[in-house]
């Protein structure tokens, strides 16, 4: 009688195993965790996360009764554009005012706490010193909103909504 040969030969990846480890390898903004330095997402394009949006009914939240309508859709299309630039073309294109934002300056109308209370609610494990770096952009719609977050392994963490540039008054 003739011996079966097993031969080993190719053999295709599970699809499941491949997706856990692409899930794994990702990784959200975890309170106080450090994230990689601008230059190091300057080329990619933005991707949007609203886990630290604020929604306490203040003049910088998306909830606030005076947004309409179009102030939601504004928000949205100006995402929409700037979805399809680099952080560094944002950042150049001066339009869009694509910049950090220092809250220890004076002509900021946001304080380090204002930040905190909004990552860590309840002030346990995270200080003022490792807060991460805010940005702000235009929304380029009609009202001249900007949009403000912060930037962790090339996701933008949208925090507020600034109307009526409250954060970073217009000069």
């Amino acid at each position: 009688m003739a011996k079966k040969s097993r031969k080993k030969g190719f053999e295709i990846p599970d699809p499941k195993n491949q997706l856990e480890s692409a899930i794994n390898s990702l990784s959200k903004y975890k309170v106080g965790e450090q994230g990689i330095p601008f230059h190091s997402v300057k080329n990619l394009k933005p991707i949007f996360a609203f886990d630290y949006l604020s929604l306490n009914e203040t003049e910088l939240c998306f909830n606030v009764k005076s947004n309409d309508r179009e102030d939601l859709l504004g928000f949205l299309e100006g995402l929409k554009k700037v979805s399809c630039f680099t952080y560094e073309k944002m950042r150049l294109t001066k339009a869009l005012r694509f910049h950090s934002i220092n809250l220890l300056d004076k002509k900021v109308n946001l304080n380090p706490s204002d930040f905190l209370k909004v990552l860590a609610p309840s002030y346990r494990g995270m200080t003022e010193d490792e807060l991460p770096t805010l940005y702000q952009f235009d929304l380029q719609y009609k009202i001249e909103a900007r949009a403000v977050g912060f930037l962790y392994k090339g996701v933008f963490y949208v925090v507020w909504y600034d109307r009526n540039h409250i954060i970073y008054p217009k000069k």
